[in-house]
């Protein structure tokens, strides 16, 4: 056990979902944390020492219901941004966003647990109140049903009312942003970018970072929809599973359904991409709650270049390493090699590069900080690359090699 990073970790909250990746671009890859009722939180890798970084890079003001992580390149400057899946706008909560959604928990019936109290800023009132009814609320809560005796009281009530001295021990959460958001790194900041209003019409929860068109810049995939809500709020199902397409300077547009026909209209859950039949296009695997798994086969995206990263013993597929295609004037997008990332999730280690011309060498960093630079034959489809810089073309399966 890490005792020195496990206490880093201690006390960080509700943690949705989590991965690794080299924000700062010092070979070591850092933690990032999407947490629910809390900010993504990150924790940068100090030669395998943590330091939380959160509020130094600009991500603490941003507390949400988080859900999926992922990473990726939007606007191709070689630093790896953050896309982070919310709750979305389409819920009774966005019109109270002016001030933050609270959550008081504690023991308020004194039965050794955790009792919850969700409330919210009423401009009329002045006051926190409650979120719930009463009927609602005494369910849990049962003292109230002494405490008031008409629905009238009660909603005339606020939160310090209701709670009494229960508030000196209570807890307290603030959520103030559900927008899906993508975080563009500046280096050592991230500036906040809310996804297009179709990303925010339902939850999302898997983040899935890739060239789904093949014209080398990476887009998103959203898996979205949450059926089991409290029986006061209405199903969040306006989602069929969004793909963001990428302009390659970090602005997306959503791609109708009928286009790339992803048409997903259950609980999208778990997400995954990979190339499955080696044809060089992302293939994309959507797992639904109480629905079937659905595989999509890209047919129409322009074919990319395929990379393996041999990685030492112990990291075979070189997680933690970052790559990209460097061009006669220009590179392309950085990518990172993954273990885990977007929701209860993993893609594929085999990386597809989408190609914006011809490419005449790979660049990766490896885990640890160093760098290498292999030239790429012109015509390859698929290459293997040591970590030592040799670089060796593959013959993808099913194909033939014509070099």
């Amino acid at each position: 056990m890490d005792v020195q990073n496990s206490v880093q970790l201690a006390g960080v909250g509700l943690v949705s979902a989590a991965t690794w990746a080299d924000v700062n671009g010092d070979g070591w890859p850092d933690l990032l944390l999407a947490c629910e009722w809390g900010p993504v939180r990150l924790f940068i890798n100090q030669a395998g020492k943590l330091q939380e970084q959160t509020e130094a890079w600009g991500l603490a003001g941003y507390s949400g219901w988080w859900n999926g992580i992922a990473v990726g390149d939007f606007d191709g400057d070689g630093r790896l941004d953050v896309v982070v899946a919310n709750a979305g706008r389409n819920t009774r909560y966005q019109p109270h966003l002016k001030e933050p959604v609270r959550l008081f928990y504690g023991d308020f019936t004194g039965g050794g647990g955790v009792d919850m109290l969700e409330a919210y800023s009423d401009s009329a009132m002045g006051q926190i109140v409650p979120w719930r009814s009463l009927a609602s609320v005494a369910g849990s809560l049962p003292f109230l049903q002494d405490q008031f005796s008409t629905h009238r009281a009660y909603a005339e009530a606020n939160v310090n009312q209701i709670l009494g001295s229960r508030m000196t021990t209570a807890g307290q959460l603030q959520v103030n942003w559900l927008d899906t958001t993508i975080f563009i790194n500046r280096g050592g900041k991230f500036d906040a970018r809310a996804l297009p209003v179709e990303a925010q019409f339902a939850p999302g929860f898997a983040v899935c970072v890739g060239d789904l068109d093949g014209d080398g810049t990476d887009d998103i995939f959203l898996s979205q929809n949450l059926f089991d809500v409290h029986p006061e709020d209405w199903p969040l199902l306006s989602g069929r599973g969004l793909w963001l397409a990428n302009d390659g300077h970090g602005a997306f547009s959503a791609m109708p359904g009928q286009l790339n026909g992803i048409r997903l209209y259950g609980e999208q859950r778990g997400a995954a991409l990979c190339d499955y039949d080696a044809d060089g296009r992302i293939d994309l695997a959507v797992a639904q709650n109480g629905d079937p798994t659905v595989l999509y086969h890209n047919v129409l995206a322009k074919p990319g270049l395929r990379v393996r990263l041999a990685g030492p013993k112990g990291n075979p597929t070189a997680v933690g390493a970052v790559l990209r295609l460097v061009y006669a004037d220009h590179r392309g997008p950085a990518r990172d090699i993954h273990a885990g990332a977007g929701y209860w999730s993993q893609d594929s280690a085999v990386q597809v590069l989408g190609l914006a011309g011809t490419p005449t060498h790979l660049w990766v960093r490896w885990p640890g900080g160093r760098v290498t630079e292999s030239e790429l034959p012109a015509s390859a489809r698929e290459v293997v690359l040591q970590a030592d810089g040799r670089l060796e073309v593959a013959v993808p399966p099913g194909s033939k090699n014509t070099l």
